[in-house]
């Protein structure tokens, strides 16, 4: 019985990790994106019951030092909680999201544009099913946000069946980091494991980021520095990561073969 070789599976794994992180950081720009637009009704409360309604989840602000008129969100000791059916109780915590904008830019109807976004993750936790990769807390959380983000906009006639155009948007720096990452399969279930409790010390940074170049500037550059980063600061995550999906295909193939 052949086994896909451990690099295969490691690729795989650590790109549908990455593209969560990527994920992660443009949901979170958007979201002050949005209560820049809405002049603060978007605050975290609001947000929070927003979320907790379509997800189950919850988000908590420590210190809100926002200055709607400056055009500065700042957002310290910044939680958000998993969905209900999962067991574990946290999914993500920022030391510090701080988005620096033109609010104008917000009502003149062109691209709007965004001066500086900081982003300091404390603790990213992905939480799973049997397969962690493709049943996670995080997908649940993109999920009840969307949901959230959809509901809170300006009424407008029913759309076509065409999807509609991307808001345009300058983004002129952004910085992010993640301290550190764990992901547990299993979850509320006697397989739980931890696959990964590492301190990764992943720092990102890009520059004039539009919808049109985001992929190329952020998401695939995001997803190839992370690699590198840990295969040399935390070469654990690489084969944990590693481990548990050759693990995985072997189960696979024995119980499908009965």
């Amino acid at each position: 019985m052949s086994v896909p070789p451990t690099s295969s599976r490691l690729g795989s794994a650590l790109r549908k990790l990455l593209t969560v992180l990527s994920g992660i950081a443009l949901f979170l720009v958007l979201v002050g994106l949005l209560g820049i637009w809405a002049l603060g009704r978007f605050s975290p409360k609001v947000l929070d019951s927003s979320l907790a309604t379509k997800s189950g989840a919850h988000l908590a602000v420590e210190t809100n030092d926002t200055n709607l008129f400056a055009g500065r969100l700042s957002f310290a000791g910044l939680t958000i909680t998993n969905p209900s059916r999962w067991t574990e109780h946290d999914f993500l915590k920022i030391r510090r999201l701080v988005i620096d904008l033109e609010p104008l830019t917000f009502f003149e109807g062109g691209s709007q544009v965004v001066n500086e976004v900081e982003l300091d993750v404390e603790h990213l936790t992905i939480v799973g099913k049997a397969d962690f990769l493709a049943d996670n807390n995080a997908k649940d959380i993109f999920n009840g946000l969307k949901a959230s983000a959809a509901s809170s906009g300006p009424a407008t006639s029913p759309a076509p069946q065409s999807p509609a155009p991307k808001q345009a948007f300058l983004i002129k720096r952004l910085r992010v980091r993640v301290d550190r990452i764990t992901v547990i399969s299993g979850d509320g279930t006697p397989e739980r494991k931890v696959v990964v409790d590492q301190n990764f010390g992943f720092a990102f940074e890009a520059r004039d980021i539009t919808e049109r170049n985001f992929d190329e500037k952020v998401s695939r550059p995001m997803g190839t520095q992370a690699v590198q980063t840990a295969a040399v600061r935390q070469p654990e995550l690489l084969m944990d990561l590693a481990r548990e999906r050759v693990r995985r295909s072997v189960t696979e193939k024995l119980l499908g073969e009965k």
